[in-house]
């Protein structure tokens, strides 16, 4: 289900991280990256790529958690060849966005479809047969956006159950968030300025096609001191989409999650990137791991 960052199989977790690994002249980091993503043109490829090809060291351990399920890679096992590797998880990782990602679309159909009859209803064009009742449309896009919602919950509870998995684990903990930016249909400008100007709509319509201010998804400040005291580093990767399935008026709806992650990031020591590239982003914290530019290194 489309961004729901939580930990459905922490019994796996438990038995990677716990299980036995032969320390090296580098102590071992301990590895969770997410991918959370609805499009698989952005670049998920080459972010494996790049992860497996560049960022794993001797002795690491990775989970790497999809929009449906949990992969892990114990030291043995990355002790396999890495392009191999990388290729079987690109598979997987493919077939996991494109089947996780068919609900959502469907959410953003439907807004789409409520946003356009609300556009022709409050600044009519003849364009669409606008034949129901405003309210009633406002009615129909806010339930749209509690199922999108839905699809992408947050919970503080599960990230606290994992950054509880690497207590007590030998080496450094690590925490890699790739978010794809989200965007919503919303009516074009003629109609929201014709909203504005309707008493009993205007403050419904500012609040859902123009509210910058979100409500955190979690209790920011109390998330970072408990994975300060893990210890665990955060960090959050925002990936702007090259495509979008919204062809007419948008906004962002993901500015929450942006917020609360790269406060996370910024208290627990993390990198905090927004790219267009998620594979820019891996760069970014490789940099921060190494302490030192990546300038002269080879090129995936």
């Amino acid at each position: 289900m489309r961004h729901k960052i939580t930990i459905g199989v922490l019994a796996l977790l438990l038995g990677i991280l716990t299980a036995p690994a032969r320390l090296h002249a580098s102590a071992p980091r301990n590895i969770i990256v997410y991918f959370e993503f609805l499009d698989n043109a952005n670049g998920i490829e080459e972010a494996v790529s790049f992860l497996f090809g560049r960022m794993l060291r001797p002795g690491d351990q990775l989970i790497v958690q999809s929009p449906a399920r949990t992969y892990g890679f114990s030291p043995a096992s990355l002790g396999r060849s890495k392009a191999e590797l990388a290729v079987s998880l690109q598979g997987r990782l493919r077939g996991d966005i494109s089947r996780s990602g068919q609900g959502y679309k469907q959410v953003l159909l439907d807004l789409d479809a409520a946003a356009l009859e609300i556009a022709e209803l409050a600044y009519p064009t003849g364009v669409v047969d606008a034949n129901k009742d405003l309210g009633e449309m406002f009615i129909l896009y806010r339930q749209g956006l509690a199922n999108l919602r839905q699809l992408r919950q947050v919970s503080a509870a599960s990230l606290r159950r994992l950054s509880g998995a690497f207590q007590g684990q030998k080496g450094e903990n690590h925490v890699i968030v790739l978010f794809e930016r989200e965007f919503r249909p919303i009516p074009r400008r003629e109609a929201l300025n014709a909203l504005a100007d309707m008493p009993a709509f205007a403050m419904k319509a500012n609040e859902m096609f123009s509210a910058t201010e979100l409500d955190p998804p979690f209790d920011v400040p109390a998330l970072a001191a408990f994975f300060r005291g893990v210890p665990l580093t955060l960090h959050f990767v925002y990936v702007t989409s090259k495509n979008t399935t919204i062809a007419g008026n948008r906004f962002e709806s993901s500015g929450d999650i942006y917020s609360a992650f790269s406060k996370l990031a910024e208290a627990t020591g993390g990198v905090c990137a927004a790219t267009a590239e998620p594979r820019d982003g891996l760069k970014a914290v490789l940099k921060a791991w190494q302490g030192s530019k990546l300038s002269g290194s080879r090129e995936e």
